[in-house]
């Protein structure tokens, strides 16, 4: 390794930058060291090198980008270089960087080694070891470059004197190289679906397909009445946020972190993860720069236990409360005895509390057995006009309770709930099916 790129590591140290907050439609790409002073390979720094030119990266092991010429006189065609181009559809619009130069304070000397920082080859720092040079002394300080709209940024140290040799030794390593790139291009979302409503299974869910140019797909983002409730990572390390800490959520440490395309992906919210109560939801699809595409919604989830209707009405199915009766008994109406092989007859009600009656509600259907055992056999019973509900059961039931329970949200908790107790007499006894 050589003595001078060494020397020039050792001194530059790991200076830690206070990272300027992404804007809309940027994101961070943190080489060498990230702001929580972890190092990194530094993906996306191209070296070149002519002459007695030589680059190093030690980035990984807690190191420095580094470009010298490293001869005592460096030769006239002598240059060392990084540059990092921005991946397609971003555009460079930050530089932030921890560097040393040495070799860069002035003299008395002759002008013939230079140390440089370009934007699409417009000097942003231009430096030269001469008493009238802009850099008063080697350069040390954080430097920080806002304003910019550049396809590649670039570092380098060069001699001067063409065709002849150089008076010294020039170096600048850095140990930390920030750029924030612009990325407008919202993701593209295509085959989005709803896989499950999640009226029966609590779970709302959607898959769908995406593309991104720039920085990759990054979450997929769950919004509960407007405000974003979980974000679900679409991508493996390294499309992750390396300073998670900060509020910042667009930090990288790679060019291109996510995936730039995915097939079938999914996400899903369960209700009962919501605070009880019906919700607009959400879906989008956000790429490593903040932008958004919508893939569902806003749909109401859970939404009130009605098919449709005014406000009253879906007011009225939040306190909605069942009565369930045999149509042919008699006194307590909710327990019958009938003969095997007839067809019993079940009607109800559906109403608020004011009496308004519910329509278009769904009530579930539980057959409970002699075992105990709850079986679900219909979702599928919905009221009428004024709430009416009727059921009528096979005529070759045994003796069971059937239970109807009333959901004021779908999905939601069973809200009401009325058990009808069901005698079946075969042959003057009690009969019961044999249990399979």
């Amino acid at each position: 390794m050589l003595r001078l790129l060494r020397l020039l590591t050792i001194a530059v140290g790991v200076g830690l930058l206070a990272p300027a907050a992404a804007s809309a439609d940027n994101y961070l790409v943190t080489s060498c060291h990230d702001p929580l002073g972890q190092p990194n390979a530094a993906a996306g720094w191209v070296p070149f090198a002519t002459g007695d030119g030589q680059t190093s990266n030690t980035c990984g092991t807690n190191g420095t980008l580094a470009a010298a010429l490293v001869a005592p006189q460096p030769s006239g065609n002598s240059t060392a270089l990084w540059k990092f181009a921005a991946p397609p559809g971003t555009r460079i619009v930050r530089v932030t960087a921890q560097r040393k130069t040495l070799g860069i304070a002035p003299t008395a000397g002759t002008r013939d080694v230079a140390y440089q920082l370009t934007a699409d080859n417009q000097p942003l720092e231009n430096c030269t070891p001469a008493v009238d040079s802009a850099c008063i002394a080697d350069l040390s300080a954080p430097l920080d470059k806002p304003g910019l709209n550049a396809g590649n940024v670039e570092f380098r140290v060069l001699c001067t004197n063409a065709g002849l040799s150089c008076s010294r030794p020039v170096s600048v390593a850095y140990s930390s190289a920030w750029v924030a790139l612009e990325d407008r291009q919202a993701p593209v979302v295509t085959n989005a679906r709803v896989v499950d409503n999640g009226e029966d299974s609590g779970t709302l869910g959607v898959r769908f397909d995406g593309a991104d140019v720039g920085g990759g797909l990054y979450r997929a983002l769950i919004k509960v009445d407007g405000q974003v409730k979980q974000a679900l990572p679409l991508g493996p390390a390294p499309c992750a946020d390396v300073n998670p800490s900060d509020g910042d959520p667009f930090q990288f440490n790679v060019p291109v972190p996510c995936p730039a395309a995915l097939k079938d992906a999914g996400a899903a919210i369960d209700a009962r993860s919501l605070v009880p109560g019906p919700h607009g939801v959400e879906i989008a699809v956000e790429d490593a720069a903040g932008n958004q595409t919508a893939v569902m919604g806003p749909t109401e989830f859970p939404r009130p236990n009605v098919a449709s209707g005014s406000a009253a009405d879906r007011a009225a199915a939040l306190n909605g409360r069942l009565r369930m009766w045999f149509v042919k008994a008699k006194g307590n109406r909710r327990s019958y005895t009938s003969r095997y092989g007839t067809r019993v007859v079940v009607r109800g009600l559906l109403r608020s509390r004011s009496d308004r009656g519910i329509v278009g509600a769904r009530i579930d259907v539980y057959h409970i057995r002699r075992d105990g055992k709850r079986r679900l056999v219909k979702t599928g019973l919905k009221s009428r006009g004024k709430g009416a509900l009727t059921l009528i059961l096979p005529n070759n039931v045994d003796t069971r309770t059937v239970e109807f329970a009333y959901r004021a949200l779908r999905p939601g908790p069973i809200t009401s709930r009325v058990r009808l107790r069901l005698k079946v007499r075969r042959n003057g006894r009690t009969f019961y099916r044999q249990a399979r």
